[in-house]
C-alpha cells in the first residue's frame, strides 16, 4: 500500500461486494427496521452496511455508498457507538478510523428494549402510587405491571440464551 492510500484511510478494494442491488435493499430495509426502535433511519443504513461489508468501514466510504453527509455519517456513528452497537477499530498503517458492527450488538439490543420496558415497569408503578384503590384506571395500571414483569422475565431469558448460544458459537 503506497502512502497516499493510507492517508486517505480508504482500502482499494470495495466495502462491499456481490449483488450490489440486493445488498443496497438490506441496507435501506435495515434502516427501516432499526427505525422502528427509535435509531434514525441513517444509523440503521450505517449497521446495515457494516453487516454486509467484506471488512471494516471508514465514515468516508460510508458517506460514499450510502450517499450521505459525512456529518450525517459522524452524528449517528457516535450514537452507534454509545448504544454498543458498532465498535470502532484501528488497522495498521492507517491513519482513519474504522467501523464494524459490534459482537455484542444482538444482545445490546435485547438490553435497551429491556431499558424500555424496564422505564415503562417504572411509570406505571409511579402513576399506581398516586391512585386510591377504588381509581377506575387502577386495573389498567396493574395489567402494565404484569405485563412489564411478564416481558421483563422474557428478555432476560433471551439475553441468557443468546449469551450460552453465542459460547458455543465461538
Amino acid at each position: 500500500m503506497d502512502s497516499d492510500e493510507a492517508d486517505s484511510g480508504t482500502d482499494s478494494n470495495p466495502p462491499i461486494e456481490g449483488d450490489s442491488a440486493a445488498l443496497s435493499q438490506f441496507i435501506e430495509n435495515m434502516g427501516l427496521h432499526f427505525e422502528e426502535y427509535g435509531v434514525p433511519r441513517i444509523g440503521g443504513r450505517i449497521l446495515g452496511l457494516m453487516l454486509v461489508s467484506s471488512r471494516p468501514v471508514t465514515p468516508e466510504e460510508m458517506s460514499e455508498v450510502l450517499q450521505v453527509s459525512r456529518s450525517s455519517v459522524s452524528t449517528n456513528l457516535r450514537t452507534l457507538l454509545m448504544t454498543g452497537l458498532a465498535d470502532r477499530v484501528s488497522l495498521p498503517g492507517e491513519r482513519s478510523d474504522h467501523y464494524v458492527f459490534s459482537d455484542d450488538a444482538w444482545e445490546k439490543s435485547l438490553e435497551m428494549r429491556l431499558e424500555g420496558i424496564l422505564s415503562l415497569q417504572e411509570m406505571a408503578e409511579d402513576g399506581l402510587q398516586g391512585m386510591e384503590d377504588d381509581h377506575p384506571a387502577r386495573k389498567r395500571m396493574l395489567e402494565i405491571l404484569a405485563w412489564s414483569d411478564m416481558v421483563r422475565t422474557s428478555y432476560e431469558q433471551l439475553i441468557h440464551e443468546w449469551q450460552a448460544q453465542r459460547e458455543t458459537l465461538a
